[in-house]
């Protein structure tokens, strides 16, 4: 958490220090968007879990078509289901809420697209987990790992100098919750998140 804190004050010194960062080489500025996303291995099909994405982002201004990018930011993953069925009505709850902090490299097409790919480490600072007969016990909720690794890839498209918006899947490369009695198959070991991320980037001037 204490390198979670030293990063987000270093990179919001970075974007608020405008001219600094400018004199330095650096641009960078915030970022939003919404997460659709999924657990794999809870038994749940689908992307049904929306969830907010906030940040700041702060990157080198290379003169080259690569570039290299570290974000602070606040996303939410989980898990969503419900059951329609008007005979027994039903439904599955799963909150995930994380601080990442994913480190990026890119390439520039002559279009104005953007390659990316990249890891992330994020820190889970709370995790929910219910259905319809209520949050379920401490102990499963707390089975969730507080530390992921995720690799992500994507593509941007630099609508201009200000805007640019992007579409990225990341995918824990660690299960984030073990199955009960540490229960694995070959290499599906436990539970883990898988994220659709649709992102809308402000560069500040």
């Amino acid at each position: 958490m204490n390198k979670c804190l030293f990063w987000s004050v270093w990179l919001a010194l970075s974007c608020s220090g405008l001219p600094q960062a400018s004199a330095q080489n650096f641009k960078g500025g915030m970022v939003a968007g919404i997460a659709a996303t999924q657990v794999d291995g809870d038994t749940y099909g689908g992307f049904n879990k929306a969830g907010p994405i906030v940040g700041i982002w702060v990157e080198p201004n290379f003169k080259t078509s690569w570039f290299f990018r570290i974000s602070f930011r606040y996303i939410q993953k989980g898990s969503y289901a419900k059951n329609r069925s008007t005979d027994s009505p039903d439904f599955y709850r799963l909150r995930l809420n994380y601080f990442d902090l994913p480190l990026l490299a890119g390439y520039r097409f002559v279009n104005g697209f953007n390659a990316i790919f990249g890891l992330s480490g994020g820190y889970l600072s709370k995790a929910t987990e219910e259905n319809a007969l209520g949050p379920f016990p401490a102990e499963e909720v707390s089975a969730f790992k507080k530390f992921e690794v995720s690799g992500f890839a994507g593509m941007e498209y630099n609508y201009n100098e200000r805007w640019r918006f992007g579409l990225s899947l990341s995918y824990s490369i660690l299960p984030v919750r073990p199955y009960n009695d540490n229960i694995s198959y070959r290499l599906n070991k436990g539970q883990y998140n898988r994220v659709l991320e649709f992102i809308a980037t402000y560069r500040i001037q």
